[in-house]
């Protein structure tokens, strides 16, 4: 089952890629301003610095490299990884990021880092398509990757639900699109006993427009929080 799901993601974001991107672009705001606060904990310096450490970054669901993926491009002493599911996103963000960014295409769960790799890892709208047990699996991963002291900064499905399926998603003909949550108090619980320690929990509402042209509110838990221990 989670093959397939894999399988229909792929085709779904494949086939919206660049409507997606036109899409989100209203919500482009609110990934910036998280990510700020997450870089504002990061020890990057404001210039060039051969004698710094690199900061290491890990995107995960990064899609066309838009408006995030393009600014982290953009910090000194820094270097990123960013991976997404669909090849169509990966070819989108391929012409749009430096060279220097590293893109890899495929199911996250099938990536593999050694331990203590990334100073932070951000997951914005991905990793609610994972089914519930994989989002669990994938945050103990991440904690594995980060570093001493690492950040993660994601956002979840703020509703409780085992799995909701949409064929037709932004107006899709191939694939079907999946999300999975824990609700928030869920959510909470998972990175607490995965060992992170949430420095900012909380839900906001994205205005979603409907192909009929209407606008609906979809919650999310957006959450920031350290590695512990």
């Amino acid at each position: 089952m989670s093959t397939q799901i894999k399988v229909d993601i792929k085709k779904a974001y494949d086939a919206i890629a660049p409507k997606y991107l036109t899409w989100t672009e209203p919500t482009h705001h609110v990934r910036l301003s998280y990510l700020i606060k997450l870089l504002s904990n990061l020890a990057i310096p404001e210039s060039p610095s051969p004698s710094a450490p690199p900061t290491t970054i890990l995107e995960l669901g990064c899609g066309a490299g838009i408006p995030v993926t393009q600014h982290l491009s953009t910090l000194p002493n820094t270097t990123v990884t960013a991976n997404d599911i669909s090849s169509t996103q990966i070819g989108l963000a391929r012409n749009r990021l430096p060279a220097s960014v590293t893109l890899l295409q495929g199911d996250m769960m099938e990536l593999s880092f050694a331990r203590e790799s990334f100073s932070a890892v951000l997951a914005m709208y991905s990793i609610f398509h994972l089914p519930r047990d994989e989002q669990v699996t994938m945050l103990e991963r991440v904690y594995g990757w980060l570093k001493p002291g690492g950040w993660v900064l994601v956002n979840f499905a703020a509703g409780r639900f085992e799995s909701v399926s949409d064929e037709k998603w932004l107006g899709g003909v191939e694939g079907v699109m999946h999300w999975s949550g824990w609700g928030v108090e869920g959510t909470r619980k998972v990175l607490q006993d995965v060992g992170f320690d949430i420095q900012t929990g909380e839900v906001v509402a994205d205005e979603e427009g409907e192909e009929d042209g209407s606008v609906k509110e979809v919650e999310f838990y957006w959450v920031l929080a350290r590695k512990g221990g």
